[in-house]
């Protein structure tokens, strides 16, 4: 159901938390938050509203805009890998099996594909593997080269298999799924800046977006109709089938708009999340 403005704010009277994507969403393609989007997001609390991420970005690299923002409850994030605060209080993590690991690996070499061991506060790769930096495109993360992966399998809570051959990515999806995605659940997606690159995303099964909302939701004692996402990307979609208030960004990808019970007038490039706030919370300022 889509909703005109006077709607909104009727919705928007019963909303308790707002959860949000932060590339594409929260912040600019700069990757800078909002002189609106900061103001009217610290401000909400006194409204008694909650509000926090649901990102693919490793842990260490959401940091930055929670402390900005002032943000003390559990963050979604690595697609809802790991839930936890930005004191380290950790409310959820699940880590990929190792023998899937080592699995991914000998794939990847097997067919001259590119990947990267995602960990809480790094994303680990090796000499063999340094141009997965340049495909992957993860903003604010930190790189660790090292010689082997060997000593680096524990807590990984995350793969990225990427290079320029579908067929081969499609490939190892369908080994590392087989049986029934028992172990793990591994995704294609087209890269969103180059695209002659392909990735596949590997995490525990059930894991995504929409696993920690519920579990964050539950954490909360948040009922759906209290909740309001934003988002602007595919995987968003996982957040909007969770049965909230769906908001798409004015860039969002024509998908997520189909499912938004509302779309803003204005893009990430131009604050449009604090505008979107300032139109929720006329009166908030």
């Amino acid at each position: 159901m889509r909703f005109n403005e006077d709607q909104l704010i009727n919705k928007f009277k019963d909303v308790k938390l707002i959860v949000t994507d932060i590339d594409g969403t929260l912040v600019n393609n700069e990757g800078k938050l909002g002189e609106l989007t900061t103001k009217m997001v610290r401000n909400l609390s006194g409204r008694g509203v909650l509000f926090t991420f649901a990102t693919q970005r490793v842990f260490s690299s959401v940091i930055p805009f929670a402390d900005e923002l002032g943000i003390d409850i559990p963050m979604i994030t690595m697609n809802g890998a790991l839930i936890s605060d930005r004191k380290g209080g950790i409310l959820y993590k699940a880590a990929v099996n190792l023998k899937k690991i080592k699995k991914a690996i000998e794939f990847s070499n097997k067919y001259y594909l590119r990947i990267a061991l995602c960990r809480p506060n790094e994303i680990v790769y090796t000499d063999q593997n340094s141009v997965i930096k340049d495909f992957m495109n993860r903003r604010g993360a930190e790189y660790l080269k090292v010689d082997s992966y060997d000593n680096y399998m524990d807590n990984v809570l995350e793969l990225i298999i990427s290079g320029d051959n579908k067929k081969s990515i499609k490939k190892i999806q369908s080994k590392l799924n087989f049986p029934l995605k028992l172990h793990v659940n591994a995704k294609y997606f087209r890269s969103r800046s180059m695209k002659d690159v392909h990735h596949l995303e590997v995490l525990r099964s059930h894991i995504n977006k929409k696993h920690g909302l519920k579990l964050l939701t539950k954490h909360l004692g948040i009922k759906k109709h209290e909740l309001a996402v934003l988002g602007d990307w595919y995987n968003d979609r996982q957040l909007f089938d969770f049965g909230g208030i769906n908001i798409a960004l004015e860039n969002a990808v024509p998908e997520l708009k189909n499912k938004a019970n509302f779309i803003t007038s204005y893009s990430n490039n131009e604050d449009g999340l604090g505008k979107f706030l300032k139109k929720a919370y006329p009166d908030l300022n």
